[in-house]
């Protein structure tokens, strides 16, 4: 087990990459030792399954294995950066530095041989975080949701683990509703932002669905874990954490 410790910079390594969500098109084993740093993790096996999930839930980074390209490298990298609030990682081989070049001028943070080591890996990424809009905020609030309240998303977002190590089991419109939540802890979120991510017809969806389903979390999570969801409902805005 790798001891916890600090870096020169004063930040543990455990909590280096929380709650970062990471997603690869690749290998999942490439981004599993991640989970370590504290990193949420996903695999996808295409770009367009890439491009179908950001239509629904965002992430923070994308790793890109570019072996599994049927697409201009280029094309794919600006589609990518419309998102000034995503970090793109290019895997390429090392010994086509054509490759790794082309996907810089393309627009990508950062090229990394397909099998990078763990380490320099996470410290990429560590220092990629730094230039994402809103990181440093959202460091300080990681650091209060680790160390002082307990409350998390684990599992890739799909338990929500409570003070005192409890773990609910979340539902796909649950998880949904608190990634969204999590990923931005000092704003309220409207009910603007939060129907597309609940259903993919947000044209016929009626807003009173949210206030049901945080009524039914709110009593899950008390009777699983003894605690009181951390959620509330802003008046004629949306909804906020409260840690």
């Amino acid at each position: 087990m790798r001891q916890q410790e600090c870096l020169a910079s004063g930040v543990n390594r455990d909590l280096a990459l929380a709650p970062l969500r990471i997603w690869i098109v690749g290998n999942l084993a490439v981004v599993q030792p991640l989970v370590g740093y504290g990193a949420q993790i996903n695999a996808l096996d295409s770009i367009d399954e890439l491009y179908r999930e950001l239509a629904i839930v965002p992430c923070d980074m994308v790793l890109i294995d570019t072996n599994l390209l049927h697409e201009d490298l280029a094309s794919t990298v600006a589609h990518l950066r419309r998102r000034d609030d995503l970090g793109v990682v290019l895997l390429v081989d090392p010994a086509t530095p054509e490759a790794v070049a082309e996907g810089l001028w393309a627009g990508a943070d950062a090229c990394l041989p397909q099998r990078p080591s763990v380490d320099v890996l996470a410290a990429k990424l560590y220092s990629l975080r730094q230039r994402l809009p809103g990181e440093a905020v959202q460091v300080m609030e990681t650091e209060a949701l680790a160390g002082i309240t307990g409350w998390s998303l684990e599992t890739d977002g799909w338990d929500l683990r409570a003070p005192g190590g409890k773990l609910l089991a979340l539902t796909e419109s649950e998880r949904a509703f608190l990634a969204l939540l999590f990923s931005t802890p000092t704003e309220t979120v409207a009910r603007e932002r939060l129907i597309p991510v609940l259903t993919d017809q947000p044209w016929s969806f009626d807003p009173h669905r949210i206030e049901v389903l945080v009524h039914r979390l709110r009593n899950r999570v008390r009777a699983a874990t003894g605690h009181t969801l951390p959620v509330r409902a802003v008046r004629g805005s949306g909804y906020r954490l409260t840690l």
